[in-house]
């Protein structure tokens, strides 16, 4: 049986404990430590905001080298270098026999309509019919071995395998805003069986997600501590330059 995953993840969630626990103890072992040793000469609450601005400061500029790179490698310096977000992929959206054209009209006039191209006419048909026709195969083979009630298709010998489908009528055409990239094919298990038409669409992903979302959230929090720092520190220059010297009586 495969390791079930968490829910609203595609993790397992053994993975996303380990995960989890590692995190909260490195916080607690480097950053709390740091703050422990502060906050006998500074106090508990300037230990803390010492601590919030130096580390948010810190995962500003590490999540904006994320982001932008800055020619930290050289001139050719690749972006989105930290956490990644979904990968741009052909995504399905439907397969059947005669399916519904979901989301987009174009696929209604598939396979003859003057919006259809055949792979040929563009420098990168080869590697997309090659990613089309993976996810296709992929697909119909995980659909094939649930029905089959396969649950580990790797341990099974019975189990149906991606090279067993067979992917053919392979065209591309543009969704109606102008830019998104549509697909269909039309697939079948080579053994023998009905042919499928197979709907995608491209989907460009989301890279950048969490470099920006670590960017935008420690820029918020440390515009926040900075702040509290600086009138914490004038109240701690007050309260240690104020007040009057002692009266001077001579020498002893």
């Amino acid at each position: 049986m495969p390791s079930p995953t968490c829910i609203g993840f595609h993790v397992d969630c053994g993975v996303m404990v380990k995960g989890v626990l590692g995190v909260a103890m490195g916080i607690v072992l480097f950053v709390g430590s740091v703050y422990l040793l502060l906050s006998a000469v500074l106090g508990r609450w300037m230990a803390y905001l010492v601590v919030a601005v130096s580390l948010f400061g810190w995962l500003a500029v590490l999540s904006s080298l994320w982001f932008f790179g800055y020619w930290s490698q050289g001139p050719a310096t690749p972006t989105n270098q930290g956490p990644r977000g979904a990968q741009p992929a052909w995504t399905i959206l439907a397969a059947d026999l005669s399916p519904q054209p979901v989301r987009y009209k174009t696929f209604e006039s598939y396979p003859n309509g003057s919006a259809w191209r055949a792979p040929g006419t563009n420098k990168n048909d080869q590697s997309s019919v090659l990613g089309v026709s993976g996810v296709i195969q992929e697909f119909m083979a995980e659909k094939a071995n649930e029905e089959l009630g396969i649950d580990d298709p790797a341990l099974d010998p019975n189990a149906l395998l991606p090279a067993s489908i067979t992917v053919q009528d392979v065209k591309f055409a543009t969704g109606p805003d102008g830019k998104t990239p549509l697909a269909a094919a039309r697939a079948f298990y080579t053994g023998g069986g009905p042919a499928l038409t197979v709907l995608l669409y491209h989907d460009s992903g989301s890279v950048p997600r969490y470099s920006a979302m670590f960017l935008g959230t420690s820029i918020i929090l440390f515009a926040l501590h900075l702040p509290l720092l600086d009138r914490a520190e004038k109240k701690r220059k007050e309260f240690l330059t104020g007040g009057t010297s002692p009266a001077w009586y001579g020498p002893a």
